[in-house]
């Protein structure tokens, strides 16, 4: 299920008009976003970008992204971007959470 989100937040990325070119590369288990962007735009620019894809799927789906913004390599801009399932709590801790297990149905 990851690896069709991932495809789609990629799809998402390429078709905004101010990005050329967007590729992912996973290494050692982590996956990076190379991001090519049209005009020079500082990093927060690119990571709104960013954001406004990733929140397209976990609206849709149960899930959390995280982004930050690694380095420029030659004109791309590297990002670790990584879509994770929250974990859900198993039992009563006794602190009166909003989440508690004793609120489920």
């Amino acid at each position: 299920m990851l690896d069709e989100i991932w495809e789609n937040f990629l799809i998402c990325l390429t078709t905004n008009e101010k990005l050329i070119l967007c590729t992912n590369k996973l290494i050692c288990g982590v996956n990076f976003l190379y991001v090519l962007p049209k005009q020079q735009m500082n990093e927060e620019t690119v990571k709104t970008i960013i954001t406004t894809c990733s929140k397209q799927f976990t609206k849709t789906f149960t899930l959390i992204y995280r982004i930050e913004f690694v380095r420029i390599d030659q004109e791309q801009l590297v990002f670790r971007h990584r879509f994770y399932v929250p974990n859900k709590k198993m039992f009563c801790c006794g602190n009166e959470c909003v989440d508690c297990t004793r609120f489920r149905k």
